[in-house]
């Protein structure tokens, strides 16, 4: 069930209509960027400013994050610029405005993308499976619903359908949320296709940080973003989840570091802000390589540059202290587990493998490293040592337990992002190396004399990489939580279940098969009575459940019991009792509840 042309071309247009005004401030942030980077610019600037001043007025002022309040702070962060360009039209001349000529490198790059946004859709293609695949993506999906039907950043359990629910990755929702909210895209769109835009987004990135390299490498360094693994137990950019959104988020921080100066300090402040409410976790590993950073700045006698970058680090994790507690249970479990508390994980290790990116990545991580501490920058240092930063931090918790759980989980991530960024610097030396050795008349070699041998090597391990790692991550294995049928009753039920409910029915609990519960829920914005996957609930009625559907559904008892009206039965027959009222296949309503 592929999304319909008008629903693609609906998120492209939203996505456009949020770089715009981001892509024209970039103007004032440098003159001097490149349009790749003035698009990736545009998007994060633009959608950072607006999830995090939602997230701020609702948690301050209680002011309801809503398609009006966010074309309102569009238009106050829009009009400015257009003002300003207006006004400041002898200054920047408009021809700026036009990118630059299409090179050769640009052809390769449109390539590379296209291949990356391949590989993100990769499991979707070859499961000829194009609904979400993890739990947390559905998660996701009932909590973006809740802030957008609430207006709030805290709200009813969408599971349960009763409580307070103050999830940490409330940044993340809210984001969602704008996106709908300019693109007027359905959610299956959204979560479908935005890993893939994301990818695009990250390898845009890499790009605009190798380019910003005296000795170049965005080509190779965009090229292996695509092989950033995706697995059900360490998630990644394959799925719609907060830690894809925060890798973006991260790349682009790293990428803002090298300008090193007050305006990029101050953005990375803003930034770490809008990481920490997307993914607390991140926002730490961002951290992480942001002290190292500084590290190596104060070594090359950088020092302002190097105060700046750890004062605008601190400043937005003391703004979240006073702002919300919602993130103490995080930092408290945090800071008890620098100080030797265990916490033992309720999944087991993860299985470490180096062939989802290759072995060859990982020789070419080495030689990146190499040349990192040769001959590199100090932003080419930190990615290096970040790296091995977040070795140990994974063999200290796989070997003795030491740190969070979900600290080791994500660390995967920021690991293979560091180690393909790591691993273009290597490829790129190999090629620059045979250039300084053709140049260099005492070498000779009959490797050397083949015409373009310099750029047929590199492309050639290039393709070895392809050939080596996408089988790999074509094995990989996915569940799927429920069927494209279940998804086409799911959504049935949530359009035409109004036209059923009155001032006596509300119908909104239902009766489902708890390993659906959380899609159910997603999907038709309705409370369930048990769900067995995450979020786990009433997890000891799963089997009443089951048994309830497997006897036709006849325990009108457990109905009045659980408060449940709607019951969905796709397994084991129909339903054979008289008190309910079948309304589509699968699907009944119970009318005689008492409210």
């Amino acid at each position: 069930m592929p999304v319909e042309p008008f629903e693609i071309t609906k998120l492209i247009l939203g996505l456009i209509v949020l770089t715009i005004p981001g892509y024209l401030w970039s103007f004032y942030f440098s003159e001097k960027l490149k349009t790749a980077e003035r698009i990736v610019f545009g998007f994060m600037i633009t959608l950072g400013f607006l999830s995090c001043l939602s997230y701020i007025l609702n948690a301050l002022f209680k002011i309801k994050i809503t398609q009006t309040l966010a074309i309102i702070l569009y238009l106050i962060f829009s009009i400015p610029i257009f003002i300003l360009f207006a006004l400041s039209a002898y200054k920047y001349d408009l021809s700026k405005l036009k990118p630059e000529k299409i090179n050769i490198k640009y052809v390769w790059l449109l390539g590379i993308i296209i291949f990356v946004f391949f590989m993100t859709m990769l499991p979707h293609i070859i499961n000829n499976y194009y609904l979400p695949f993890h739990v947390d993506e559905w998660i996701h999906w009932s909590y973006t619903r809740s802030v957008i039907e609430t207006g709030q950043t805290s709200f009813p359990n969408p599971i349960s359908g009763a409580g307070e629910l103050a999830t940490p990755e409330i940044g993340f929702h809210v984001a969602t949320a704008n996106i709908k909210f300019f693109s007027g895209s359905t959610y299956l769109t959204i979560f479908l296709l935005m890993p893939s835009i994301i990818s695009v987004f990250m390898a845009l990135t890499a790009f605009n940080i190798g380019e910003r390299s005296k000795r170049k490498y965005g080509l190779e360094a965009a090229f292996l973003i695509a092989f950033i693994p995706t697995t059900c137990r360490f998630l990644g950019p394959s799925f719609y989840v907060a830690v894809t959104m925060g890798l973006l988020i991260l790349i682009f921080v790293i990428w803002l570091a090298i300008f090193k100066k007050i305006q990029s300090a101050i953005l990375i402040s803003a930034f770490i802000f809008f990481m920490f409410i997307v993914h607390p976790v991140t926002a730490l590993a961002g951290s992480i390589i942001l002290l190292v950073y500084s590290v190596f700045l104060f070594i090359d006698k950088q020092y302002k540059t190097g105060l700046w970058t750890i004062i605008f680090s601190v400043v937005p994790v003391i703004m979240i202290y006073y702002i919300s507690t919602r993130w103490e249970f995080i930092i408290e479990k945090f800071l008890e587990s620098l100080q030797g508390e265990e916490y033992i994980a309720n999944l087991p290790a993860i299985w470490i493998s180096f062939n989802y990116l290759s072995i060859i990545t990982w020789a070419l991580f080495i030689i990146g490293a190499y040349f990192s501490f040769t001959r590199g920058g100090s932003m080419k240092r930190t990615m290096s040592l970040s790296s091995i930063a977040f070795i140990i931090i994974i063999g200290l918790y796989y070997h003795y337990n030491y740190g969070l759980p979900i600290i080791y989980d994500r660390a995967f991530m920021y690991l293979y992002l560091l180690v393909v960024l790591v691993a273009a610097i290597g490829l790129s030396e190999i090629r620059r190396t045979i250039l300084d050795l053709k140049k260099n008349k005492k070498y000779k070699s009959s490797f050397l004399k083949y015409k373009n041998i310099e750029n047929i090597l590199p492309i050639a391990i290039g393709m070895i990489i392809v050939l080596t790692a996408v089988p790999v991550h074509m094995d990989i294995g996915y569940y799927q939580l429920i069927s494209e049928e279940n998804y086409d009753d799911f959504i049935w039920l949530e359009e035409n279940i109004e036209d059923y409910r009155d001032v006596n029915h509300s119908y909104d609990r239902a009766v489902v098969n708890p390993y659906e519960a959380s899609a159910f829920a997603a999907i038709t914005g309705i409370s369930v009575v048990s769900s067995s996957m995450h979020p786990l609930y009433r997890l000891d009625k799963k089997d009443i459940i089951l048994s309830f559907l497997k006897n036709d559904c006849i325990d009108t008892d457990l109905l009045n019991r659980y408060k449940a009206s709607i019951v969905y039965k796709n397994i084991f027959g129909k339903c054979r009792n008289n008190n309910l009222t079948q309304i589509r296949d699968n699907i009944y309503i119970y009318s005689n509840l008492t409210e």
